[in-house]
């Protein structure tokens, strides 16, 4: 099997194999995968389609992701990706895709719980940072990186119910973050890969990675504004809630879906066991 999967891989706390090089995950010895990613031929159109934008169908258990550039990916039971290459199939736009969408999808099928978020673990303290993109969630993980914390995951957090505690599962020791990020830290750009061809944003490898499951201790919801004050408020009920369904990853790919059912137990778990405040 090896021979036609190359690359072994170890993320969100699964062994994957894959005929792809993906930039970004960390290479790891694997017996049994528990994700395989291959190259072939994908459905134009799912045969039972739940939910569709212009991207992506979706239902309980497949996934249809659908790039001009890059190609189509198919994703269904939660451990098989099948890449369709398009016009632009260079190993770091795919992995951006893989890595990212493909992956958040691969963990709502495996009735998990991936925000939109990332993790760091700092002083002890396991601190999710959530929002929409572009709100700095990275920029803040690569601050305190800096400072002495430890990355456990980039843009995708995966929470963990199997322990007593919600815990975050390790990504892998990778950032995706702005060229301006990277300028305003002063870090070079050169040698970096490009996270996508046309965008000026960047892998950066990080050496202080954990890669053990990690309970949470608090989850902040960036709320960006135009103020020089910084405000910490604490969310409760409902409020909590929406917040954490809000920045759930991937999530108009699962309503009307038994993962939506199953998406609400589990934010419901987390919103009733970890503190959750909006910072402004």
């Amino acid at each position: 099997m090896f021979k036609e999967y190359p690359y072994t891989y170890r993320a969100y706390g699964l062994s994957i194999a894959s005929q792809i090089p993906v930039t970004g995950f960390e290479p790891a010895p694997v017996d049994n995968p528990d994700v395989v990613i291959r190259i072939g031929e994908v459905p134009e159109n799912l045969a039972k389609v739940i939910n569709e934008t212009r991207f992506y169908q979706s239902n309980a258990e497949e996934f249809l992701l659908k790039t001009t550039k890059v190609g189509n990916l198919y994703i269904s039971n939660g451990d098989q990706i099948v890449v369709q290459t398009g016009v632009n199939p260079s190993d770091s736009n795919l992995s951006a895709y893989i890595v990212g969408m493909a992956f958040g999808a691969i963990m709502h099928q495996r009735r998990l719980l991936p925000l939109h978020a990332s993790t760091v673990v700092y002083h002890d303290k396991c601190l999710v940072f959530a929002g929409r993109s572009g709100a700095g969630k990275t920029t803040i993980a690569a601050a305190l990186l800096a400072a002495g914390a430890s990355l456990l995951a980039d843009d995708v957090s995966v929470v963990d119910f199997t322990h007593e505690t919600p815990a975050i599962r390790p990504a892998f020791p990778t950032l995706k973050i702005w060229a301006d990020s990277l300028q305003h830290m002063g870090i070079e750009t050169k040698g970096l890969i490009p996270v996508q061809n046309e965008e000026q944003k960047y892998y950066l490898p990080v050496e202080n990675f954990n890669n053990r499951f990690t309970a949470i201790h608090q989850v902040f919801i960036l709320h960006p504004q135009n103020q020089a004050a910084i405000e910490i408020k604490p969310l409760t009920g409902v409020d909590k809630f929406q917040a954490l369904k809000k920045y759930t990853y991937l999530f108009r790919g699962i309503p009307h879906t038994g993962l939506e059912q199953n998406h609400f137990v589990l934010v419901n778990q987390l919103a009733q066991q970890v503190p959750v405040h909006l910072l402004i």
